[in-house]
């Protein structure tokens, strides 16, 4: 629809004909583009690039060096052995003690909530 003073209704002076005058440019203006592309797409490549003026140097090889044959420390003696017996058996205690006083009874009230009193395991119709 065209108001009377020559605006369509969007509010722009251009017509449809003053459009397609555009398109037709643009369009013509792409064929050109796309014309010259494949012109230099067909002409000839590029000559390789020389040879360097000197050998590549040459990579040595280098095997690493053998393993370091390290002798296992000699066994404690009795007293030191004797020292070291209250702190294994305290570490052992406190690594077990701590799963099976703290932990293992959260995971078995755990369990107990998850699965119920039967644990999860239905009973056979012969065994009621």
């Amino acid at each position: 629809m065209i108001e009377p003073d020559g605006r369509t209704t969007c509010g722009s002076r251009r017509t449809c004909a003053d459009m397609t005058s555009r398109r037709i440019g643009a369009l013509a203006l792409l064929a050109l583009m796309l014309a010259l592309s494949g012109r230099a797409r067909a002409a000839e490549p590029a000559p390789p690039y020389p040879p360097p003026p000197y050998p590549p140097p040459r990579v040595r090889a280098y095997r690493p060096p053998p393993p370091r044959v390290v002798a296992p420390p000699p066994p404690l003696s009795p007293v030191m052995r004797a020292v070291y017996a209250p702190f294994y058996a305290a570490g052992l205690v406190l690594r077990y003690g701590v799963y099976y006083v703290i932990v293992a009874p959260l995971e078995v009230f755990g369990r107990a909530l998850d699965y119920g009193v039967e644990g999860g395991v239905q009973r056979r119709e012969d065994e009621r």
